[in-house]
């Protein structure tokens, strides 16, 4: 029986909305075991999680500890022996009276250290120490045919988990992307080719290989490349030595799909990466359906989340026709609600466009969906 066969599968926000619950009831927790490939946002995700709910974290690899270290050291007391545990881990007074304790690559752990474990991730409790009552568990590894260093996980230990494999989900990292603000370029090529998000092979000669970790790395890379202060006059494009650059983040099969959808997207003059990145690039347009193919593309890349609000806004600043420009707006309301107006990108947009009547009035536009 396969790996999958055995464990649910599930994306980025389904995973979400589980951690969340597991952090939020911890009376009724259950360990939770993440299982998936490198690089796939296994450990982001939890602490992510952590993040909104306001929680403190403490990341303890038993991997890197001795099975005694995880008991404590004996203290001679009156006659008598008592462990006192190991400082990493969770103390109300100093930590809390909530929080996560995230066993990352635990099944990287050597087995000695892996059974030291079994009391505190079932009974919530080490000798005399006693995990705080509002404190989750969990835990996350990479799959043994990942090439990583794993040891089969004993069953006594995965009997204490709820197990679940994380999958790798192009909608999820783009909403994720736009947050952060990733390149567009990275975006608009996910979008059009999410199965290179992630593509791990398990040969032992591959050491570079999209995931949604080395993709991050590669944001850097461009982001990089285009400071003044490194590359002399900076670039906004993807020149030849930004490309090396990228497939050593994330190899050379994906750096290539990615020159060739950026080469495809300048032969065509229509990419909303390259109208970011080159201003005033979409003002060139004087064609109105080309301008309306344009809007089209805007309103897609902002309901995917490949771009944000205020890039949109942007993009509305530069279209050559003003009903179009107009009719922008009115999509672009129609998805974010009354808080566009919230954006300083909007009043950069009234006060360039001359925009003076209300969003109502937009529905006068010319659509161009």
């Amino acid at each position: 029986m396969s790996f999958e066969q055995t464990i649910p599968a599930l994306d980025a926000p389904a995973l979400a909305e589980l951690l969340s619950e597991t952090l939020t009831a911890p009376a009724w927790a259950v360990p939770l075991m993440i299982w998936g490939a490198p690089g796939i946002g296994k450990s982001d995700l939890v602490r992510e999680a952590a993040a909104v709910q306001g929680y403190p974290l403490i990341d303890l690899r038993l991997s890197q500890l001795e099975p005694t270290d995880l008991r404590g050291i004996p203290l001679h007391d009156n006659g008598k022996v008592r462990w006192i545990p190991p400082d990493e881990l969770p103390d109300e007074s100093r930590d809390g009276p909530r929080g996560v304790l995230f066993l990352d690559e635990i099944n990287a752990a050597p087995p000695p250290v892996a059974a030291a474990a079994y009391q505190l991730i079932l009974d919530r409790r080490l000798g005399a120490y006693r995990l705080p009552e509002g404190w989750s568990i969990v835990a996350a590894g990479n799959r043994l045919d990942d090439r990583g260093i794993t040891y089969v996980m004993p069953a006594p230990l995965a009997n204490r988990f709820m197990h679940v494999e994380l999958q790798a989900d192009a909608d999820a990292w783009l909403a994720w992307a736009a947050r952060q603000g990733i390149e567009p370029v990275l975006r608009d090529f996910m979008a059009e080719q999410p199965h290179w998000l992630a593509r791990f092979l398990p040969e032992p000669e591959v050491k570079a290989f999209p995931s949604p970790r080395s993709w991050m790395f590669a944001d850097r890379v461009i982001k990089r490349r285009a400071l003044p202060t490194l590359t002399g006059a900076g670039s906004s494009g993807l020149d030849e030595t930004t490309l090396i650059h990228i497939a050593a983040c994330v190899g050379r099969e994906a750096a290539a799909a990615l020159a060739e959808f950026v080469g495809s997207g300048e032969q065509e003059g229509f990419s909303v990466a390259g109208w970011l990145n080159e201003p005033g690039s979409l003002a060139q347009l004087t064609d109105v359906s080309a301008q309306m193919d344009a809007v089209r593309a805007i309103v897609a890349a902002r309901n995917q989340g490949r771009i944000r609000s205020d890039e949109a806004l942007k993009l509305a600043v530069e279209l050559p026709d003003d009903r179009l420009s107009f009719s922008l707006i009115e999509q672009l309301h129609q998805i974010e609600g009354d808080r566009l107006f919230d954006e300083p990108a909007f009043s950069n947009w009234v006060s360039v466009r001359g925009a003076k009547a209300p969003v109502e009035s937009f529905v006068a536009a010319p659509s161009a969906g």
